[in-house]
């Protein structure tokens, strides 16, 4: 809680300076309409009197300044450091001292200040207690679900920030593993390299402009994996490694977040194609069940590949676990798994439409 309060304290300069440029309006509209209730409650007759006023103006003078040492002096020494029970102390005494103060001010010292008028204290300390009690809570609330607001904000540009970021990292690696996919063509002078320059000329479009929105069509993410997973058929021999992809299902109109898959799946290629010639195998599989997507991918692991993986799980791996709480917090099931020959991830996941 005290980190909270702290980042709202850190960015209040700069949150009051964005948002807030012209706060003060925001407070006097509020002051006009707290006179403006007080003023219907004091009036002396159905219409109101410059006495009405006067009297109205002169009550709302203390409660205005209970209010702002509540709001800049007790709130943030106090209820922001999580000093809860000194304000809780402080607050009722608060009240207690405005109320007090208003009814020595109407019952003994307004004809001092204003001989010329003839004022009557009408209420009790305990009355006017629910005065000052009802503007401390009220402007108390009104700050509290103002810092609540701008704390989620905060909270959801952090969040778009970080996501940003990993995506970033993401698609950079990913380009770099397509690259040397298609180098390694070139060596070969395969026939298939314009086959592969095709499928990563549909991988770029894809980074380039549909990772920029926050959720995909599902199918539009399928067809990435295909081409991605056909790039690799097409350059590894199959009598040396067996690479299947099984879908099965419908996905229709549900959505994911872009390139949230091919960082398991970069790894599994990374690592599968390693296994001794004729063992080596990446097995692939989406399944879809109403708004559930299963996805599972399992891969062989070369001879001392156990660990290298653990030195280098990677930047996709890792991305990929935060991305996933930070968009589908407790939506989202990841296991995976390492064997002695083998790897495995399973991910069930909850998708909207």
């Amino acid at each position: 809680m005290a980190k909270t309060w702290n980042m709202l304290q850190n960015g209040s300069n700069l949150t009051d300076l964005m948002i807030f440029r012209r706060r003060w309006w925001q407070h006097l509209v509020f002051w006009v309409m707290i006179l403006m209730i007080l003023l219907n409650i004091f009036k002396s007759s159905s219409s109101f009197e410059k006495i009405d006023l006067i009297y109205t103006l002169i009550f709302l003078v203390p409660l205005v300044i209970m209010a702002y040492l509540n709001l800049y002096h007790f709130i943030p020494r106090y209820l922001r450091k999580e000093k809860y029970l000194l304000y809780a102390l402080f607050f009722p005494g608060l009240m207690a001292g405005g109320a007090l103060f208003l009814y020595l001010l109407f019952d003994r010292w307004i004809d001092l200040i204003l001989p010329n008028y003839y004022f009557i204290s009408y209420y009790s300390v305990g009355q006017l207690m629910i005065y000052t009690g009802s503007v401390l809570l009220l402007t108390t609330l009104l700050k509290l679900s103002r810092s609540w607001f701008m704390l989620l904000r905060m909270e959801r540009m952090t969040t778009s920030h970080q996501l940003k970021s990993l995506q970033s990292q993401i698609n950079p690696h990913f380009l770099l593993n397509s690259l040397q996919t298609i180098y390694a063509f070139s060596l070969e002078k395969s026939e298939e390299t314009p086959d592969v320059i095709l499928r990563l000329s549909d991988i770029l479009k894809y980074t380039l402009y549909e990772t920029e929105i926050p959720r995909i069509s599902l199918e539009k993410e399928i067809q990435l994996i295909n081409n991605y997973v056909e790039m690799y058929r097409l350059r590894v021999d199959p009598d040396r490694a067996d690479i299947r992809l099984e879908v099965n299902g419908d996905p229709g109109e549900m959505l994911i977040a872009p390139m949230l898959l091919i960082p398991f799946i970069e790894n599994s290629f990374k690592h599968g194609l390693r296994g001794e010639p004729g063992g080596a195998f990446v097995h692939l599989g989406l399944d879809f069940k109403q708004e559930v997507l299963n996805f599972s991918i399992r891969n062989s692991m070369g001879k001392g590949d156990g660990v290298d993986l653990d030195k280098r799980k990677g930047i996709g791996i890792e991305n990929t676990r935060q991305r996933l709480e930070l968009l589908y917090p407790g939506k989202h099931q990841l296991k995976i798994q390492r064997e002695d020959e083998t790897f495995s991830v399973s991910l069930k996941l909850e998708l909207t439409r």
